[in-house]
């Protein structure tokens, strides 16, 4: 059995004694549910709920159930994206301060399967999240609406796990380089929506970086265009691999476990 196996078993265990298999896809089964029951009740809630006139008559269209899967993925963008943060962020800086690190970089590991493996666990329990969101929506989404083409759920899913991944990438780079779980989050988030934002805003300028995955996404499940995806799909790739090669050399340097 190698070091990398050994590390990956490691990174399991430790994610079972501190219940993320349970809470991380929990938050996201409960975000996938809330978005089409709260899109089809919409104006029951605000008739009972609304503090409007008596009398008073609410008519809001249903959305499309492709709609209400992207209101979904919105969902899964600003509370799903903390969760992820939140899971991910001490993987590395919470071992470096604890003394777990030293112990376990004095064996013959090599700095490569101590970073990947803990890559590998963390990108396992955001694709287990992610799916088991997706999972609870769809099925409400077809019991509440109409049913969504596979294959524009598949290829909007891929999109936005792309960006999931890549989240993962960049914190636990931040978890190598910072020493406080708190500053790795607050930095990964703000990078993170820093990103989304501004690929809101400046569309075009920003089509090639890997925040405009999760408006590729959107345009999918709308009929809309995507033209030059593939743009974001190769930077998105090797801004991965150079966060993680990064971050396997700032590994390397002696006074990182001090």
């Amino acid at each position: 059995m190698n070091a990398y196996t050994v590390l990956l078993k490691k990174e399991w265990l430790e994610m079972k004694r501190s219940y993320k298999w349970l809470w991380m896809p929990l938050v996201f089964i409960a975000l996938g549910i809330m978005q089409p029951l709260t899109s089809y009740y919409l104006p029951d809630i605000l008739e009972q709920f609304g503090g409007l006139p008596e009398g008073a008559v609410i008519e809001i269209p249903l959305p499309g159930a492709d709609q209400v899967f992207v209101e979904t993925l919105g969902q899964f963008s600003q509370i799903g994206l903390f969760v992820v943060v939140l899971g991910i962020m001490g993987m590395l800086s919470g071992e470096r301060t604890g003394g777990t690190a030293v112990m376990v970089l004095a064996k013959p590991v090599s700095y490569f399967a101590y970073f990947f493996s803990k890559w590998t666990a963390a990108a396992a329990i955001v694709l287990i999240s992610y799916i088991s969101g997706a999972a609870a929506s769809l099925y409400y989404i077809y019991l509440l609406f109409d049913p969504i083409a596979f294959a524009d759920m598949m290829s909007a899913s891929f999109f936005y796990i792309l960006w999931l991944l890549f989240a993962v990438s960049l914190v636990l780079s931040l978890s190598t380089v910072l020493k406080r779980s708190a500053a790795v989050a607050g930095a990964g988030l703000v990078i993170l929506l820093l990103l989304s934002l501004l690929s809101s805003i400046f569309r075009e300028p920003m089509l090639w970086t890997p925040g405009s995955l999760t408006l590729h996404s959107q345009a999918i499940m709308m009929n809309e265009s995507v033209a030059g995806a593939w743009r974001a799909i190769v930077s998105t790739i090797l801004l991965s691999v150079l966060l993680i090669a990064g971050s396997v050399r700032y590994l390397k340097r002696k006074e990182w476990v001090q």
